[in-house]
């Protein structure tokens, strides 16, 4: 375990989720581990989680979801006591388990406003759709006012996108949002990240992000990374970068917002410009939920 506080650093998105992981297991509400030696003298570790409270984990989110004014950002998950989850074999809930949810979602805000950190449960997390429930944790620069979110009819979806319990996978009428992208990045000729890893304007690839970030008029969002062709990539080796990197990456990334534009959708970045001081580039991509 842990004992003394993690520095974060801006430029490490790991240390973010360490330091909001070590504020949950101060506050009595995240997991840790206990390490120690067997009697055969065999390194053990045990884990250990709140009892009656749920368990709560932080996770790392891209900067391009971030509130605007945000220095610090994660994602925390929380999940219910054994005896409250979802019994999956009748697909029902126990008794009680919506109040314990309600309850300890709320008192998990309270007790992480508490270290000045500002809380936003998600909207669509619910017992009757998912196994835990998800909360934006963000710290802002100071003299910057927390946001206010918008209205529940403000947002173009009105319940949680698959996976969920109700709906497991995006059927085949309703592309998932990696879909959509991929279609576009393909149709204007750029290769995707798995067609060929040598392509000359570098690797696209898109993975599924938590609804709770999604732009509220958009009914389809996904985290898209462009990694730079491997000609201009940082050498592992000397930790130098190539002659051109800069232009290469002005380039690709000027065609692929031009691309995904053309296409359709929408695209959302953090402040700072990305460049080669950067491993990769990262956006969400969205798409407008149509109109009536």
């Amino acid at each position: 375990m842990t004992t003394t506080e993690p520095v974060y650093d801006p430029a490490d998105p790991q240390s973010g989720r360490a330091l909001v992981n070590y504020h949950l297991v101060q506050l009595g509400i995240g997991e840790r581990w206990v390490y120690g030696v067997s009697e055969h003298g065999q390194r053990t570790a045990r884990h250990v989680v709140p009892a009656d409270v749920g368990v709560c984990r932080a996770y790392v989110l891209t900067e391009a979801a971030w509130p605007d004014g945000a220095e610090l950002c994660v994602t925390v998950s929380w999940t219910p006591d054994m005896a409250l989850r979802r019994d999956y074999q009748k697909g029902k809930l126990p008794a009680g388990a919506p109040e314990h949810w309600q309850e300890r979602v709320a008192a998990t805000a309270r007790a992480l406003e508490s270290l000045g950190y500002v809380v936003e449960p998600s909207r669509w997390s619910s017992p009757h759709y998912h196994h835990d429930a998800e909360l934006l944790v963000y710290r802002l620069r100071e003299g910057v006012t927390p946001r206010e979110t918008p209205p529940d009819a403000a947002w173009a979806l009105s319940k949680p996108v698959p996976p969920n319990h109700q709906e497991r996978i995006w059927r085949y009428a309703d592309r998932s949002p990696e879909d959509v992208v991929r279609d576009v990045v393909r149709k204007a000729g750029w290769r995707w990240l798995d067609d060929d890893p040598q392509a000359p304007n570098g690797r696209v690839g898109a993975h599924p992000i938590t609804q709770m970030v999604w732009p509220p008029e958009a009914d389809r969002c996904t985290w898209v990374t462009w990694w730079p062709a491997a000609a201009f990539a940082r050498s592992t080796e000397t930790g130098l970068l190539p002659a051109g990197a800069e232009d290469h990456w002005r380039d690709c990334l000027d065609r692929l917002r031009t691309v995904l534009i053309d296409g359709g959708l929408h695209i959302r970045s953090r402040d700072r410009p990305w460049g080669p001081g950067d491993e990769a580039a990262e956006f969400l991509v969205y798409r407008l939920a149509p109109r009536d």
